[in-house]
C-alpha cells in the first residue's frame, strides 16, 4: 500500500511538473514576445487586465475553497454528484448576476475607454474562471491530477497560439491580446466541464436541497478565501499604489519584473497541487519529517537557481531595452521566489491539511497591514518606485517567517536556524547583484557553496530518505 502511494505521488508529480514546466515555457514566451512587439502603454493595459482577473476568485466567497478543503483526499467516484451538479448551476447563476451588476456600476464610474474595455473583459472572463475553479478544485481534491494538468495547460497553449497568430498578421494592440486570453480561458473551461461531465450534466437535486451544503462549503472556505485574498493584496496593494501614483507605463514595467518572478514560482508551485490530497491521506506522524525534507530540497534548489540572475538580466535588457531599468528590480524581487514558493508549496499546504485556515488568515492580515503602511510610505512620502519594490520583499519575508514559526510549533519542527541562514542568503543575493554585477554573481555563488556546506548533513539525510522510498 505504501509503495502504491509513492507510485501515485510520483505519477501525479510528473503530470503537474510537466504541465507547469510547459506553462512556464509559454509564460516565458509571453514575457519575452508581448512587451517586445507592443508599445509600453499597451503592455501596461494588458498587465492591468491580468492584475484585475487575479482577484475575481473573491466573488465565490470561499465556496470552491470549501469544496477543496472538505473533499480533499476523497475519491472522485465517492462524491455526491447530483448535489455538486446543483451547486455548479447555482454558482454559475450567481456569478452571471454578480458580474453583470459590477460591469454596469463600473461603466458609470470609469471614464477611460481603455480601462472600460479592460473591466468589461474582466467581468466576462470572471464568470468562466469561477466555473472552471469549481471543477478544477474537485479534480485537485480527488487527486485527478492528470485531468487538472490538462485543463490548466490547455489555456496557456491556446492563448500563446492566438497571440502569436496576432503578432504574425500584424495586430499588436492590447485589446486583441486580452480577447485572446478570454477565449483561451473559456476553451479550458469547456475541457474541464468534459472531465467532470458526470457532475455538471447529471440530474441535479433541487436548489433548496443543496443550500445547506453550499453554506457548509462557504463556511469552511471563507477563511481560506480571505487568507488567499490578503495574500494577493500583499503585493496587490503595492501594485495599486504604483498604478495610481505613477503612469500606466511604469505600472507595466514593474509588472513585467513581477511576471518574471511569478514565472519562476509557477514551475515550483506544481508540487503543492499534488501534496495536499497526498498529505490528507498520510499518517499525521509523518508530517513533520516530510515538511523538513521538502523544505531542505526546495530552498536548496531555489537559492542555487537564482545564481544565474545577472546573465539573464543582461540578455533580457538587450532584448527589451525599454524595460532595462525595471528589469534591474529582479535583483530585489527574485529572492521572493524562495519565500513565496515555501509558502505555497509547504506552509499553506500544511495549514490546509491541519485545517488551520483561521491562523493562515490572521498571518496574511498582519502582512497586509504592513503592506499598506509600507506602500503609503514608499509612494506618498518617499515617492520612490525602488522603495515600493523593496517593500514587497520585506512584507513577503515577514509573512513567511511569521507563518512558518507558528506552523513549526504545531508540527514540532525547529526552523529558527534555517530562517536566519535564508535571510543571510537573501541579503547576500541582493547586495551582490544590485551593486557588483558579474563579480557579485561570483561572490553569491561562493555564498551558495558555503550554504551547501552548512546544510550538507540535512541534504544528505534528505537524499537518503528519498532513495529509501523506492
Amino acid at each position: 500500500m505504501a509503495k502504491k502511494k509513492i507510485i501515485d505521488f510520483v505519477k501525479n508529480m510528473s503530470y503537474t511538473v510537466g504541465s507547469n514546466l510547459l506553462t512556464t515555457l509559454i509564460g516565458a514566451i509571453m514575457v519575452l514576445i508581448v512587451p517586445k512587439l507592443v508599445g509600453v502603454e499597451d503592455y501596461g493595459y494588458y498587465q492591468l487586465y491580468t492584475f484585475y482577473i487575479s482577484y475575481v476568485g473573491v466573488s465565490y466567497f470561499g465556496w470552491c475553497d470549501g469544496i477543496y478543503l472538505r473533499e480533499g483526499g476523497k475519491y472522485y467516484n465517492d462524491l455526491n454528484k447530483p448535489l455538486y451538479s446543483a451547486q455548479f448551476r447555482m454558482l454559475g447563476l450567481f456569478e452571471i448576476i454578480f458580474y453583470s451588476l459590477l460591469f454596469a456600476i463600473f461603466m458609470f464610474i470609469v471614464t477611460d475607454g481603455n480601462k472600460q474595455y479592460v473591466i468589461g473583459c474582466t467581468c466576462i472572463v470572471a464568470v468562466g474562471m469561477c466555473l472552471r475553479w469549481f471543477v478544477t478544485f474537485i479534480l485537485q481534491a480527488t487527486a485527478r491530477i492528470k485531468e487538472y494538468a490538462i485543463v490548466t495547460v490547455s489555456e496557456k497553449i491556446f492563448v500563446i497560439v492566438f497571440v502569436l497568430l496576432l503578432m504574425i498578421v500584424g495586430y499588436r494592440k492590447f485589446y486583441l491580446i486580452i480577447l485572446s486570453d478570454v477565449i483561451a480561458k473559456f476553451i479550458s473551461l469547456f475541457i474541464g466541464l468534459f472531465y467532470c461531465r458526470d457532475i455538471v450534466f447529471s440530474k441535479a437535486v433541487p436548489f433548496k436541497t443543496a443550500v445547506p451544503e453550499v453554506k457548509e462549503n462557504i463556511s469552511a472556505g471563507i477563511k481560506l478565501m480571505f487568507a488567499s485574498l490578503c495574500s494577493m493584496l500583499i503585493i496587490g496593494v503595492v501594485r495599486f499604489g504604483i498604478e495610481n501614483h505613477w503612469d500606466i507605463s511604469t505600472f507595466g514595467k514593474v509588472s513585467l519584473t513581477l511576471s518574471i518572478s511569478n514565472m519562476v514560482m509557477t514551475a515550483i508551485n506544481a508540487i503543492a497541487v499534488v501534496m495536499y490530497p497526498t498529505l490528507r491521506r498520510s499518517n499525521a506522524d509523518n508530517l513533520p519529517k516530510i515538511y523538513r525534507i521538502m523544505r531542505i530540497i526546495l530552498m536548496g534548489v531555489i537559492y542555487g537557481g537564482i545564481i544565474f540572475y545577472y546573465p539573464a538580466y543582461k540578455l533580457l535588457s538587450m532584448w527589451l531595452p525599454h524595460y532595462a531599468e525595471s528589469l534591474r528590480y529582479a535583483a530585489i524581487l527574485l529572492p521572493m521566489c524562495a519565500y513565496e514558493s515555501k509558502m505555497s508549496m509547504l506552509v499553506n499546504t500544511y495549514y490546509k491539511t491541519l485545517r488551520l485556515e483561521n491562523l493562515m488568515m490572521k498571518c496574511n492580515i498582519a502582512a497586509l497591514a504592513l503592506s499598506v503602511v509600507l506602500t503609503l510610505v514608499s509612494t506618498l512620502v518617499l515617492n520612490s518606485v525602488t522603495a515600493a519594490i523593496i517593500s514587497i520583499l520585506i512584507v513577503l519575508i515577514f509573512r513567511c517567517i511569521l507563518s512558518e514559526v507558528i506552523l513549526s510549533t504545531k508540527i514540532s519542527v525547529n526552523v529558527v536556524k534555517d530562517i536566519f541562514i535564508e535571510l543571510a542568503m537573501t541579503i547576500a543575493f541582493i547586495i551582490c547583484n544590485w551593486y557588483f554585477g558579474l563579480v557579485g554573481m561570483l561572490i553569491y555563488a561562493a555564498c551558495y557553496v558555503i550554504y551547501l556546506i552548512i546544510k550538507r548533513k540535512d541534504i544528505t539525510e534528505s537524499i537518503h530518505f528519498i532513495k529509501s522510498m523506492k
